[in-house]
């Protein structure tokens, strides 16, 4: 099936936006793993012996404090951290990173059953981390979910409504991000994305009829 060159156009704009957030997520998130596990004069073998001895120690932590969210956080960071040291691609990585996604999913449902400003702003924290660990894994869907709770928690957040759109487009999910872009431009109406954003919807919309080449719009 061709794709209308109008649309991959637009559909460049946005992602090429979304990539930057996302190499944003991966620097904060990931540049200590990568960086630990460097091999600098054959540093890399003992500093990746110090991640394993780090999510061991925090592994019997949390079992140990089952309900301490902000240890299942930490064991989340460990498994990120160790995942992103891992060869690229290989299951290990894969799987230090599904552990993470667990561990931070755990983390989650400790904080929603917290009340106060505090305990919503670590759960938020978490909760980014966890999309973070989701895009690394290429799970859109799962990170669409991630974000419709991060909107729930800040409903006025024009950015995680946007990149919650860009998400569901990746997870091939149209509906959610018709409405999550619609948001975003209820919320932010005269952002630099807007006119990109509104073309979007309009060729995106069931039932609309997209704009001939030539138009004024392109």
């Amino acid at each position: 099936m061709l794709l209308d060159r109008r649309k991959v156009k637009l559909w460049q704009k946005i992602v090429f936006g979304f990539m930057a957030f996302l190499m944003a997520a991966f620097l904060v998130v990931g540049y200590s793993g990568v960086i630990r596990g460097c091999d600098f004069g054959g540093a890399g073998a003992s500093a990746t012996q110090e991640v394993d001895a780090d999510v061991k120690a925090q592994e019997a932590a949390v079992a140990a404090t089952p309900d301490d969210a902000a240890a299942w956080a930490k064991l989340g960071e460990l498994y990120t951290e160790r995942g992103n040291m891992r060869e690229q691609g290989s299951e290990a990585q894969v799987s230090d990173w599904d552990e993470a996604v667990a561990a931070y999913r755990r983390a989650d449902r400790i904080l929603a059953k917290e009340k106060g400003k505090e305990a919503r702003r670590t759960r938020l924290e978490v909760l980014k981390s966890l999309v973070d660990v989701q895009l690394f894994l290429q799970d859109y869907q799962g990170a669409t979910e991630t974000y419709g709770v991060i909107t729930e928690l800040r409903p006025k957040d024009a950015q995680a409504y946007f990149e919650m759109a860009s998400v569901a487009i990746s997870a091939g999910d149209s509906n959610t991000a018709l409405l999550a872009f619609s948001r975003f431009l209820e919320l932010d109406p005269e952002s630099p994305d807007a006119p990109a954003v509104k073309e979007w919807i309009e060729q995106n919309t069931p039932g609309s009829t997209p704009k001939p080449s030539g138009s004024p719009a392109e």
